[in-house]
């Protein structure tokens, strides 16, 4: 059998002068560094007092045509000969402290990485104010690696100290002068700590690489394939994996001056682009293979690598993010889902329903040329669906295939509309509503919330409902806006049961805190209802309306007329029914809006 890795050591030096002539492929400090400031502080401790620190892996690249790394601005290679798979963190950390670099955190927030030093105390500590004046640290360690002369850094540290203890009245022996400055070469010696390296040939398959890492990382994350396809991105274009994470990180926060991804909904991550790009230009779900696609594979031959294929699929690829990545596209995207009543983010409890809807936003408006209208009504209903539905959890990726394989060999608008509504039909039908979605598949368990309950909610959304026992006439969407209460959420979840009075009747939680025994009220009115039977609290909410408020009131809310007054547990069957209901006529508007608009 070939020979896929070997083993080498090298020194913390070797590695950091690799980055700096870009023989060695570390992504950016500017891509999220994960790591706390304490496990950094614990990587230099671990190396001072000689323990092992892990190892790296890495990965030798094919023949490459441009790569930018970090590091020198001007490297000796034109391109790396390894890149990092396993140990970046490790590698980041000591990099950005040797080097006196900036890294930003999991929120894309510059910072930089101080850990202080106490030569006598032979003690690391993460830099806090209280050292930064304190005559005994050294409040930066960065200092040490990156002064010219680590002789004069040592004499005035131990001047400096010397002046603060006689200003003290105390005694700076030279014992301690000594212990001082060994000490200090001790952490500057560091950059000459050895670590093992496990060097994989450029040959090794990925899944080879995934199963080394595995072996010998236990207590590790397995590689993902997403984790692949950004690697090659860094090597092949750098550029286009920068603006992914820009797409991400902007996604965060939200931007004064220009209209950026930041939205009320979701939290875009570099994985969910990958997912959406690789189904939209590549109609690939899969993201094995859309590695493998990326890296050049031949699949009429066996997988082997053509460097021309490699180089269309990047033109491909070059030419189709800037669509996912347009913020415009993004906005009218996440207005369909908003039509479709997913007005907060709580609501959504699948981030690939956002990814596979959007690459299919993108199919529909870029392939077919669906018009804004035509795509939102389109957009709306397959999110519902996929929601509703749970559509892509579990072995998603063989099912969007299949989606994406099918919509392929489509001509026309048409085509693809009959597809959406074939599906969703296909699925959603009257013994869906009347059985599946009123059982323990949908509503009928306990919790939070399920993709059911989200998408009952959405139905109240959509269908305009009032908010339950209010005494506005407000509608519950309203009050899904941002802002209407401060931090507060205008919207809670109360037990129709009150939890107290269940509880004294013997029920369990698991009773308790069924779906159908939960109603969103405005939470000013929450406060003012009493743990009581609903027989008792209930007549007091209604008095001073009239029958047609109190009816149209409960028929909006999904509530058996008459409720109040019975058993908890038939209570629970006949609203699961008139939930699921509400649901079905969501359902039902949603698929007519694509029949009558497209």
């Amino acid at each position: 059998m070939q020979q896929i890795f070997s083993n080498t050591n090298l020194t913390v030096t070797q590695l950091i002068e690799k980055i700096d002539s870009g023989e060695l492929g570390l992504p950016e400090l500017q891509r999220p560094f994960i790591w706390k400031d304490t496990k950094v502080r614990d990587l230099f401790d671990s190396m001072l007092h000689g323990y092992p620190i892990g190892y790296l892996m890495l990965w030798e690249c094919p023949t490459l045509e441009k790569k930018k790394t970090i590091g020198a601005e001007k490297h000796s290679f034109d391109a790396p000969k390894e890149v990092i798979i396993d140990g970046q963190q490790r590698l980041t950390s000591l990099y950005a402290v040797m080097k006196g670099k900036k890294v930003v955190n999991s929120n894309y927030a510059e910072k930089s990485i101080i850990i202080s030093f106490n030569p006598l105390q032979r003690k690391f500590e993460v830099g806090y104010k209280a050292v930064k004046n304190n005559p005994e640290w050294i409040y930066n360690i960065s200092e040490l690696y990156t002064s010219k002369n680590s002789f004069k850094f040592i004499s005035d540290f131990i001047m400096n100290l010397s002046t603060s203890r006689e200003s003290e009245g105390m005694e700076f022996t030279d014992e301690e002068q000594a212990a001082v400055a060994e000490s200090i070469n001790a952490v500057i010696n560091l950059k000459e700590h050895t670590l093992p390296v496990f060097d994989i040939k450029a040959n090794a398959e990925e899944e080879d690489v995934s199963e080394i890492f595995v072996r010998v990382n236990s207590g590790g994350v397995a590689l993902k394939q997403n984790d692949f396809i950004l690697t090659l991105l860094s090597l092949y274009w750098d550029e286009g994996r920068k603006e992914i994470e820009r797409f991400s990180k902007e996604s965060r926060y939200p931007a004064k001056d220009k209209v950026t991804s930041y939205n009320q909904l979701t939290e875009v991550s570099a994985q969910d682009i990958v997912r959406v790009v690789m189904a939209y230009a590549f109609d690939r779900a899969r993201l094995k293979y859309g590695y493998k696609l990326l890296r050049g594979a031949d699949f009429d031959k066996r997988g082997t690598v053509d460097i021309e294929l490699r180089d269309k699929r990047f033109d491909v690829l070059k030419s189709k993010l800037p669509d996912v990545l347009n913020v415009h596209n993004w906005h009218e995207f996440l207005k369909a889902i908003m039509n479709a009543g997913y007005l907060s983010g709580d609501m959504i409890l699948s981030g690939n329903a956002v990814s596979y809807t959007y690459a299919f936003y993108l199919i529909a408006k870029y392939r077919f040329n669906a018009s804004c209208n035509e795509n939102m009504h389109l957009t709306s209903l397959w999110f519902f669906y996929a929601s509703l539905t749970s559509l892509y959890t579990g072995s998603f990726e063989s099912t969007v295939e299949n989606h994406l394989n099918t919509i392929k060999e489509m001509k026309t608008l048409d085509d693809y509309k009959r597809f959406v509504l074939s599906r969703a039909e296909e699925r959603l039908t009257n013994d869906y509503f009347d059985v599946t979605l009123t059982g323990s598949e949908g509503l009928a368990v306990s919790g939070r919330g399920n993709n059911a309950w989200n998408a009952y909610v959405a139905s109240l959304n959509v269908l305009n409902a009032k908010i339950l026992f209010s005494k506005s006439n407000l509608i519950a969407s309203k009050l899904f806006e941002p802002g209407t209460d401060g931090k507060r959420k205008s919207l809670e979840k109360h037990h129709l049961f009150p939890k107290a009075y269940l509880k004294r009747l013997g029920y369990p939680d698991s009773k308790i805190n069924q779906m159908a025994n939960y109603a969103y009220i405005d939470w000013k009115d929450n406060v003012e209802i009493l743990d009581d039977a609903p027989s008792n609290y209930y007549p007091a909410i209604c008095a001073g309306r009239s029958r047609e408020d109190i009816l149209s009131m409960e028929q909006e809310n999904a509530l058996p007329h008459g409720w109040e007054n019975m058993d908890y547990e038939e209570f629970l069957i006949e609203r699961r029914k008139l939930m699921a209901a509400k649901i079905k006529e969501t359902f039902t508007i949603l698929k007519n809006n694509v029949k009558d608009q497209c």
